[in-house]
C-alpha cells in the first residue's frame, strides 16, 4: 500500500481526489486547515486507510507537526500532492506586501518546506511529488490575480529544482486551467460562460502522473 499526503483535501479538487485515491486503495493522510466536516466524514468511511490532520501550512511549526505525526505512526511517504492554495483577486491599488506574503506563504513556501521535509524518503521510495499549478503561469495570467500567478510560477520552478535534487523521485506539476472550486468568487450567472476543467478530469490527470516515470515536467491541462 502506498502512503499519500494530500494537502487541502477538505474541498474542491482536494476532496474529489481524496475520495478517488481511497477508492483505489491508497492510504491517504488527509490534510485540512479550517473546514473539517467533509474530510472527517470521508475518514469515517475509510478508517483503516486514512488519517486526518489539521495544520496551518503557513506556519513552519505546523508542518513540523505533520512530520512528527507521521514518524510516530511509522509512515514513510510514497507520494506528496501539494494541492492547498489560496488566491487574492483585486485591483492593483489593493495589492500590497501583506497580500503577496499571504499568498506566497501557502502556495510556494509551504510546498517548498513539505518537499524539503519529505523529499528524501519519497526519493528513497522511488515515489512521486505532484504540485498543483496553474495555466496562469503559461501565458494566461491576469493582473487581478498577480499574487497567485507569481506564487504558482515559483511553484513551477521549485518543481524543476526538486526534480534535479531528488533523482529517484518523480517530481512534476500540473498547470490546470480554471477549476470550479470555492476559491472562485464568481457569480453563478457568469460561471456558465466559463470553460472549467472538470474536477473528474483533473483527478484523472493527477492519477496518470502517479504512474509516470517522467520528472521535472510542467503539464498544462485546460478544458
Amino acid at each position: 500500500m502506498k502512503y499519500v499526503l494530500l494537502t487541502g483535501a477538505s474541498s474542491g479538487l482536494g476532496i474529489v481526489l481524496a475520495k478517488t485515491l481511497l477508492e483505489k486503495k491508497y492510504f491517504v493522510i488527509l490534510h485540512y486547515n479550517q473546514n473539517s466536516k467533509e474530510i472527517v466524514t470521508l475518514h469515517e468511511q475509510y478508517p483503516n486507510t486514512s488519517f486526518v490532520i489539521q495544520a496551518d501550512l503557513t506556519k513552519e511549526n505546523d508542518i513540523l507537526r505533520i512530520k512528527t505525526f507521521l514518524e510516530e505512526k511509522k509512515i514513510s511517504l510514497d507520494i506528496l500532492i501539494n494541492n492547498a492554495a489560496i488566491d487574492f483577486n483585486s485591483e492593483l491599488e489593493e495589492k500590497n506586501t501583506e497580500t503577496f506574503l499571504k499568498v506566497f506563504s501557502l502556495n510556494t513556501l509551504a510546498p517548498f518546506l513539505l518537499m524539503k521535509m519529505f523529499g528524501k524518503e519519497i526519493n528513497q521510495n522511488y515515489g512521486s511529488i505532484i504540485n498543483i499549478s496553474s495555466d496562469n503561469t503559461l501565458g494566461k495570467n491576469d493582473p487581478r490575480t498577480m499574487e497567485y500567478d507569481v506564487s504558482k510560477a515559483g511553484l513551477n520552478m521549485l518543481t524543476k529544482d526538486f526534480a534535479l535534487e531528488l533523482p529517484h523521485a518523480h517530481v512534476n506539476a500540473i498547470a490546470f486551467g480554471w477549476l470550479d472550486t470555492k476559491m472562485n468568487d464568481i457569480p453563478e450567472d457568469i460561471k456558465k460562460y466559463i470553460k472549467f476543467v472538470p474536477l473528474e478530469k483533473a483527478t484523472k490527470e493527477i492519477l496518470t502522473f502517479l504512474d509516470s516515470k517522467e520528472t521535472g515536467i510542467i503539464k498544462e491541462v485546460s478544458e
